[in-house]
């Protein structure tokens, strides 16, 4: 699978950058005047102008090896939204998307850390250590940062991970009673499509969670809520069949490099 590359600070992207999402609706105005509107998804879209600057050569040479891999315009790759928690569904933890023990019991309308009630309480009932965790369809060797508000009535251990076939790694967190944002920012060395970002609690451990966000990146961006889209576009595709490079010295190269992907 393609992936568009990460630069070597372990972002995606540089500012300024301009995100834009495009929809259609198509109006049918009938003989007696009256007139029918529908949305039309199939014609819904993100667009990215990434302006690059200082970028090494070998940076530029990923993406342009990208490129030349996807003929232009003509194939897809994966885009991962540096402007987006590229989690699904981030504030309702009942849905197929989230992977849960059978042991674990979460229910949601849960005071969250910004006021609203978005936030879930997990319990273990179990006599074992039990799991919650989400996966992306993503490659597993990038850089990425996995940021979650935790708290419990009573410090508790609860352990971050992420993970991918044949790998794991894990950040062990004391979380008292006051909300906070525990930050697990790694990447795994196997290359795998797919990579997976969650919790474990110890037997009868109980925490209260929110804004669980993963992004490719070194640290936290802004809590971002999330629905039925995170920001993981598989159907990208370069807007133009060409690629503009300005290089004005050994390894300070800039570029403005336009994606756009269907919804």
């Amino acid at each position: 699978m393609l992936y568009y590359p990460q630069l070597s600070t372990g972002a995606v992207s540089q500012f300024p950058m301009t995100r834009r999402r495009t929809l259609r609706t198509i109006s049918n105005t009938l003989a007696s005047g009256d007139t029918i509107r529908m949305s039309d998804p199939g014609a819904s879209a993100v667009r990215w102008q990434l302006h690059y600057s200082g970028l090494t050569d070998a940076e530029w040479s990923s993406i342009e090896q990208l490129f030349e891999a996807t003929e232009g315009q003509l194939n897809t790759f994966t885009f991962l939204d540096p402007a987006d928690n590229l989690l699904m569904w981030s504030e309702d933890w009942t849905k197929p998307e989230w992977i849960t023990d059978p042991m674990l019991q979460i229910s949601g309308g849960i005071a969250d850390p910004s006021g609203g009630s978005g936030g879930v309480a997990i319990t273990n009932t179990g006599q074992a250590a039990q799991r919650v965790y989400q996966t992306i369809a993503a490659a597993s060797w990038f850089q990425y940062c996995f940021g979650i508000y935790l708290r419990c009535d009573a410090p508790a251990s609860v352990q971050v991970f992420s993970l991918s076939t044949g790998q794991e790694t894990a950040l062990d967190a004391t979380v008292g009673p006051a909300w906070t944002r525990i930050v697990k920012a790694d990447s795994l060395t196997q290359q795998q499509d797919g990579v997976s970002f969650g919790l474990q609690l110890a037997a009868g451990a109980k925490v209260y969670a929110f804004g669980p966000q993963v992004e490719a990146q070194v640290s936290p961006g802004i809590y971002k809520k999330t629905t039925d889209r995170g920001g993981v576009y598989p159907q990208t595709r370069f807007e133009t069949d060409t690629l503009a490079l300005m290089t004005g010295a050994p390894n300070q190269n800039s570029a403005l490099v336009q994606l756009v992907s269907r919804m």
